[in-house]
C-alpha cells in the first residue's frame, strides 16, 4: 500500500491500543481540576477508594495516564497552596497581653529530674513580660493566681488578653461561643478585661508568647539547677530585669524596660488583692499494676493507665465530698473518682478497672502488705514476689493467693522466719511453701494460729521467740533437700 493508505492504517480506531485506565481518565481530570498539586501516587490512591473494580496496574501506569491527562486538558502540576502570611501591626499601649504555659525538666543537686510547669504574659506592645513558676501542673484557680500576680508586676490591666483554647480557662466552645470555668469567669468580671481566644491549633496567632516560652526554656532554665520553687520564682524575677525585659527586643529593636514606661501609663489600674491558693493538683506516679499509692491506700485506676516508666496522674483532693479526683495530665481530663479511705493498707478498686485475675493478684498483695507491713519496694517481701514472678509468672496468681492465706494464718514472727526461708531457698511451688510450713509446725511442737490458743495468755506470752534461720534449716533437713 502506499504511505498515505499505511497511516490511514495505523491512525484507525480499529487498530488503536486501548489504555488500561481510559474509563478512569474523567474522575483523574475532576481530580486535577480541583486540585492540581496532587501526585500520581496520590491520585493512585483516590482511584483504590473509590473503584474497587480498579484493574491491576502498575505505579508507572497510572503515572503516564496522569501525565497523559494533565498535557490534554493542560493541567500542569502546581505547588499545594499555603497559607499566607502578613505581619501584624502594632496595636496600641495597653490594649492587648497574650499568655501561653510551658515546662521543661530540671535537675535538683541529687540530679534529681523535676518537671516545672510556668506562666507566661507578654504585652503585645511593648513586649515587656512576666513570668510565674509552679512545680505542678496549672489548674483552673492557680492560673487565676498567676494572672493577679502579672497584673499586680505590670502595675495594671489590658484591655485584651488573648489565650489558647485551654481547659484551664474554658468549659467548652462552640463555634465561637465560649463557656469559661467558674473560677475563671468570677476574675474576668471582677477585673474587667476583654478574653481573647484563638483558632484551636493555630499557634502562628500567638507568636509573641509561643515565641517568649522558647526563651524562658533556652534562655533562663536551660541548664539551671532546681532548688525549690520560691527560689525559682525570685530567680526569674531578677532574669526578667536583666535580660528578658533588660535587653534590646530582637523584633521591635527597642528594650521592653523602656517601653513599658510609656505603656504602664495606658493600662487600667489594677486593685484586687490575693491570697495565694494552696496546690490542689498534685502529681502521683502510676504503679505498674494500674494504682496510685495515697495515704498508705492504694487505689485503682482503669487498666492502661500506666503507660510505662514515668507515667503520671494529678490528684486533686475534693473536701467537700470527701473525694480524690484523678486527672490525666495531658489533658487535665477526667481519669476517675475514689472516695477517700480513713484506714491504711486498704485496696480501693472500682467496677471495670481490672479483671478479675489483676484483681485477685493485687487483692493478696495488699494482704502480705498489711500484714507484714511492709510497702517499700525494696523489702524482704517485694523481693521475694518480684521473684516469685519472674519465676513463674504463669501461675503467680494461683501461688500468691495460697501464699497470701499460708501466711497469715500464722503470727507475724513465724510468718516472717518462714518468708526469709522461702527467699534464701528460692522456693517458689505454692505446695512445697505449705509442706515447709507444716513441718516446722509439727517438729517445733508450736501452734502456729494465734487463734486456737485460748487459754488466758497475753500476747506478749504467746509470740514465738525468733531463731535463727539456720535453726530452721536444721529442723527441715534432709527432707527440703529431697524435694
Amino acid at each position: 500500500m502506499s504511505e498515505k493508505e499505511f497511516e490511514g492504517l495505523i491512525s484507525s480506531e480499529v487498530l488503536r491500543r486501548k489504555r488500561k485506565l481510559e474509563a478512569f481518565e474523567g474522575f483523574i481530570k475532576e481530580l486535577l481540576q480541583d486540585a492540581p498539586f496532587l501526585s500520581a501516587a496520590q491520585i493512585f490512591d483516590r482511584l483504590k477508594e473509590n473503584f474497587p473494580d480498579l484493574p491491576e496496574v502498575s505505579e508507572r501506569t497510572v503515572y503516564n495516564t496522569v501525565h497523559l491527562v494533565r498535557e490534554r486538558e493542560d493541567l500542569p502540576k502546581t505547588l499545594e497552596p499555603t497559607r499566607q502570611m502578613a505581619k501584624v501591626p502594632d496595636c496600641e499601649y495597653g490594649e492587648k497581653a497574650q499568655v501561653d504555659f510551658g515546662e521543661k525538666w530540671m535537675r535538683n543537686a541529687k540530679g534529681r529530674q523535676i518537671k516545672v510547669h510556668f506562666m507566661i504574659m507578654v504585652l503585645m506592645r511593648s513586649r515587656y513580660k512576666f513570668v510565674y513558676m509552679q512545680n505542678v501542673p496549672f489548674t483552673s484557680r492557680t492560673t487565676v493566681f498567676a494572672h493577679h500576680l502579672a497584673f499586680r508586676y505590670f502595675g495594671g490591666v489590658p484591655k485584651k488578653v488573648v489565650y489558647d483554647q485551654d481547659r484551664r480557662m474554658l468549659v467548652n466552645e462552640n463555634y465561637g461561643d465560649y463557656v469559661m470555668t467558674d473560677e475563671f469567669a468570677k476574675y474576668v468580671k471582677s477585673v474587667g478585661f476583654e478574653p481573647v481566644f484563638c483558632m484551636p491549633y493555630d499557634p502562628a496567632s500567638k507568636g509573641q508568647s509561643e515565641a517568649v516560652v522558647k526563651y524562658v526554656k533556652n534562655n533562663f532554665l536551660a541548664g539551671r539547677t532546681y532548688v525549690n520553687i520560691d527560689s525559682l520564682n525570685d530567680e526569674v524575677l531578677g532574669w526578667l530585669e536583666r535580660t528578658g525585659n533588660g535587653k534590646v527586643n530582637s523584633s521591635t529593636r527597642l528594650v521592653p524596660a523602656e517601653e513599658f514606661k510609656t505603656e504602664q501609663l495606658e493600662l487600667t489600674p489594677y486593685v484586687e488583692t490575693m491570697e495565694e491558693p494552696e496546690l490542689e493538683a498534685r502529681e502521683y506516679s502510676i504503679r505498674k499494676d494500674n494504682t496510685l499509692l495515697y495515704h498508705s491506700n492504694f487505689y485503682s485506676l482503669p487498666l492502661g493507665t500506666y503507660e510505662g516508666p514515668g507515667s503520671k496522674v494529678l490528684v486533686v483532693k475534693n473536701v467537700d465530698n470527701n473525694e480524690l479526683e484523678i486527672y490525666d495530665p495531658k489533658d487535665f481530663s477526667l481519669i476517675t473518682r475514689h472516695q477517700i479511705s480513713l484506714l491504711r493498707g486498704r485496696y480501693i478498686t472500682k467496677e471495670g478497672h481490672a479483671s478479675n485475675r489483676s484483681r485477685d493478684i493485687l487483692e493478696s498483695e495488699q494482704i502480705l502488705r498489711t500484714f507484714f507491713n511492709e510497702w517499700d519496694d525494696d523489702s524482704l517481701l517485694s523481693r521475694f514476689l518480684r521473684a516469685l514472678k519472674n519465676d513463674r509468672p504463669r501461675y503467680y496468681r494461683k501461688s500468691i493467693t495460697s501464699m497470701a492465706a499460708l501466711l497469715t494464718d500464722y503470727d507475724k514472727t513465724t510468718a516472717h522466719t518462714l518468708l526469709e526461708m522461702f527467699a534464701e531457698s528460692k522456693v517458689y511451688n505454692a505446695n512445697t511453701m505449705k509442706e515447709i510450713a507444716g513441718q516446722l509446725a509439727d517438729r517445733m511442737e508450736n501452734l502456729p494460729k494465734a487463734k486456737q490458743i485460748n487459754i488466758g495468755l497475753s500476747a506478749v506470752d504467746i509470740t514465738p521467740e525468733k531463731r535463727s534461720i539456720n535453726d530452721y534449716k536444721d529442723i527441715i533437713g534432709k527432707d527440703e533437700e529431697d524435694k
